[in-house]
C-alpha cells in the first residue's frame, strides 16, 4: 500500500510539473506582449485630460538657437543674457528685438574667443579687474559706489565684467593685426595736402593737445580732484599724451589728446588766452569751458608767413607732412581693423544662426 501510495504522488508530481512548464510556454508571450505594450510611444505615455482644478504648467523646452565652429548657443543662455534675465520661447525669440540683438554680442563674443584660441591670446581675470577699478576711479568712484552704480542702471558688476573681457579681447587681437603697421607713401602724403586745406597760408599756428575733464556725474569738488590729479601728474614729468591717454575724458584721448595743426585766428578768445604764453613743450592751466575743464599741451608753434609766399617754410611743411602721415595712418588702420572684425573673422570660424 506504501509502495502504491509513493507511486501515485509521484505521477500526481509529473503531472504539476508538465502543466508548469506549459503554463511557462505560454507566459513568455504574454509578458513579450505586456513589455511592448507598455514601450510603445502611444501606451507608454497614455494621455490625460487635464483637471479643471489645476491650471497646467508652462513647460520650457531648452534649445540650440545658434552656434559657432560646431559649440551651441543655447536658448537658456541667451536669456540669462537679457538685461533683466527673462525667459524667452522659439516663437517670440522671431520677434523679440532685444534678444535678437543679445544673440547678436553672443555670437560675436564666440567668434572672438575662438580667433583669440588660434592666436594664442587670453585675458586673465587680474586684468578686468585693474579695468574695472580703474573706471571707477576714472568717475571719482569706490567699487562699491561703481558697483551700486550700475546696479541702478540695471546691469551687474558680472555683465559689466564680461563687457570689459570682451573688450580687452578685442584690443589684443587688433593688436595682433596690427603688429606690422601700416605703410604710407610720399605720393599719399602729398595728395592728402592738396586736397585738406592747411592753416599754413593763414598766420601763426599751433600744434595742440588736450586733456578735458567733463562735469558731467561730477561734483564741483570731484573735478576740482580730478583735475589736481592731472596737474600732479604733469608737475611729475609724465608724458602729456600718456595722462591724456589715461585720465580725459575727450573725444580724442585714444591719440593723447591731439587736436592737430590748428591756426590761431581759429582758436576761440578763451583758449587764445590761455595757450598764448605757453612755450612749445609745456602746458596750460585749467580752463573751464561749458561743462568740460581742458587742459592744454602747446606742442609746437608754427610761425606765420608773409602773403605773399607760395609755399611753407621748411619747419611748418615738415610738421604738416607729419600730420598727414598720422591722419593717413590713423584712416587705414581703421579700415584695416573694420574689415577684419566685420568680414574676416567670419570667414575664419563656422557660423550658424537657427534665427
Amino acid at each position: 500500500m506504501v509502495g502504491n501510495k509513493d507511486f501515485r504522488e509521484n505521477q500526481t508530481l509529473k503531472s504539476a510539473q508538465r502543466l508548469t512548464k506549459r503554463a511557462n510556454r505560454q507566459l513568455v508571450p504574454l509578458t513579450a506582449l505586456v513589455v511592448a505594450w507598455c514601450c510603445s510611444p502611444a501606451w507608454a505615455a497614455p494621455r490625460r485630460e487635464p483637471s479643471s482644478a489645476a491650471p497646467s504648467k508652462e513647460i520650457v523646452i531648452d534649445a540650440v538657437i545658434a552656434s559657432v565652429d560646431e559649440k551651441p548657443i543655447t536658448l537658456s543662455e541667451l536669456s540669462s543674457r537679457l538685461l533683466p534675465p527673462r525667459k524667452v520661447s522659439l516663437q517670440g525669440l522671431a520677434h523679440d528685438t532685444d534678444a535678437q540683438k543679445a544673440l547678436e554680442a553672443m555670437t560675436f563674443e564666440r567668434i572672438l574667443e575662438a580667433e583669440a584660441t588660434i592666436k594664442r591670446v587670453s585675458v586673465v581675470d587680474a586684468e578686468v579687474e585693474d579695468y574695472v577699478n580703474e573706471v571707477a576711479s576714472r568717475n571719482s568712484l569706490s567699487r562699491a559706489q561703481f558697483e551700486s552704480v550700475l546696479a541702478k542702471e540695471g546691469k551687474s558688476i558680472e555683465w559689466y565684467r564680461r563687457q570689459v573681457r570682451t573688450d580687452i579681447l578685442r584690443t589684443k587681437l587688433a593688436s595682433t593685426i596690427m603688429r606690422g603697421g601700416v605703410s604710407v607713401s610720399d605720393n599719399e602724403i602729398d595728395e592728402y595736402l592738396k586736397n585738406q586745406p592747411s592753416p599754413k597760408h593763414e598766420g601763426a599756428s599751433l600744434k595742440l593737445r588736450d586733456i578735458a575733464v567733463s562735469s558731467v556725474g561730477r561734483s564741483p569738488e570731484e573735478v576740482q580732484a580730478r583735475v589736481q590729479e592731472i596737474l600732479d601728474a604733469l608737475s611729475r614729468g609724465e608724458q602729456f599724451s600718456d595722462v591724456a591717454k589715461r585720465m580725459s575724458d575727450g573725444p580724442n584721448r585714444e591719440d593723447g589728446g591731439l587736436l592737430g595743426i590748428v591756426a590761431e585766428k581759429d582758436l576761440s578768445s578763451d583758449v587764445f588766452d590761455a595757450v598764448l604764453a605757453v612755450e612749445e613743450g609745456a602746458h596750460s592751466g585749467a580752463l573751464v569751458s561749458g561743462d568740460s575743464t581742458h587742459i592744454f599741451f602747446v606742442e609746437q608753434r608754427l610761425a606765420a608767413r608773409d602773403g605773399d609766399e607760395d609755399e611753407p617754410d621748411e619747419e611748418t611743411q615738415k610738421a604738416l607732412r607729419e600730420e598727414a602721415r598720422a591722419a593717413i595712418q590713423k584712416q587705414k588702420t581703421d579700415e584695416k581693423l573694420a574689415t577684419y572684425f566685420s568680414t574676416e573673422l567670419f570667414k575664419n570660424h563656422s557660423v550658424d544662426k537657427k534665427f
